[in-house]
């Protein structure tokens, strides 16, 4: 137990600086010039910072299982789940410009029904909580499971043509729709407690989905200038 104690003291900062980091950083590629090196290097910044967030995101969330939280342990863990997918089909497209290979197309599969399986059983356990206490693990549950429309569409037209940017850009963006969504979940709650009550607590962690949304929007159409 000790130990364990050891590890939280160590682990809990530089979760939190890794965490602050990619929040802060996630702006800087948007807002600069595509494939410049302010936007190269910033992003690569980006990628470490998260990817320090996914993996002490697992060590706190199997801390919460043994401290017996188990239902934020869960629900801290999909979320890590749901962040290390985009980050790392962000990055690896980058390899496969020329086309996707077999074995990317696996990877991805492999990842696709795990969230979905995941999702489901996350959608189930909010069911079973109810809505005062589950509505978050429903939302995202059923996040997760939209997986399997992807799931279905490959299987029947495995792709292999690469739209590298569109994948990249998606793929960064939705993680740090994870990494904002976790950020109001968990560390932001107490300050929002104090502003929102009943179902408008739903808003925060909403609001990261629809702004990224339209961030993905804003910089396709931008791609989409810069190519034409």
């Amino acid at each position: 137990m000790e130990i364990i104690a050891l590890l939280n003291k160590v682990l809990l900062p530089i979760h939190i600086f890794f965490a602050f980091g990619s929040l802060i950083i996630f702006w800087i590629p948007v807002f600069t010039k595509l494939g410049g090196d302010m936007h190269r290097k910033t992003g690569k910044a980006y990628v470490i910072c998260m990817w320090g967030v996914v993996v002490t995101s697992v060590w706190l969330s199997i801390n919460n299982v043994i401290e017996g939280h188990y239902n934020a342990s869960i629900f801290l863990g999909f979320i890590a789940m749901i962040t290390a997918n985009p980050l790392w089909y962000g990055i690896a497209v980058l390899k496969h410009k020329a086309g996707l290979t077999k074995s990317y197309n696996q990877k991805q599969m492999a990842f696709n029904i795990l969230i979905a399986v995941c999702g489901l059983g996350l959608l189930l356990l909010g069911l079973s909580i109810g809505p005062e206490n589950g509505v978050l693990m429903m939302i995202f549950g059923a996040l997760g499971l939209t997986s399997g429309v992807t799931i279905f569409k490959d299987l029947r037209n495995p792709p292999t043509k690469s739209n590298w940017f569109i994948t990249h850009m998606r793929g960064m963006v939705i993680s740090g729709i994870a990494t904002y969504t976790a950020f109001f979940a968990f560390g932001g709650r107490t300050f929002f407690e104090n502003f929102l009550t009943g179902y408008w607590m739903i808003l925060p962690w909403v609001a990261p989905t629809v702004i990224g949304t339209l961030i993905m929007r804003r910089m396709r159409k931008k791609y989409e200038k810069k190519v034409a």
